[in-house]
């Protein structure tokens, strides 16, 4: 069984399918396992097999674009530090207030998520 396979629930006795969750303990994940999509029992805990599931597909994605004749996209992940965010909050001309957030430069008033064209970044 794996991720997105039809199956008929234990517990309930629906015909479902198999959704893949987390183990949580202690607020780290230590663990993947199938679960009815209708009640949310485990159904079986994930293997090292299952989770080489994943990897076929990128195989397939792969054999997918040598056919249209192109490269395959990378995943692109950006840590905190690549990002380049020009949030108001980030700014050195916020002004944070309990009430009213303003920004300085515009004489106006912003939220901590609002972006600018005339960011400055805020020196710690």
């Amino acid at each position: 069984m794996k991720h997105g396979d039809e199956v008929k629930c234990p517990m309930c006795n629906k015909e479902t399918f198999a959704v893949k969750k987390a183990k949580i303990e202690n607020w780290k994940k230590t663990g993947e396992y199938l679960a009815c999509s209708a009640c949310g029992v485990e159904l079986q805990d994930l293997k090292e097999e299952d989770k080489e599931s994943d990897k076929e597909s990128d195989k397939h994605l792969s054999k997918l674009a040598d056919f249209l004749d192109t490269e395959p996209e990378k995943k692109v992940r950006l840590t905190a530090d690549e990002a380049e965010t020009h949030f108001c909050r980030d700014c050195k001309y916020y002004v944070k207030h309990p009430f009213l957030s303003r920004c300085e430069l515009h004489k106006k008033e912003v939220t901590p998520m609002d972006d600018c064209s005339d960011f400055t970044k805020l020196e710690q």
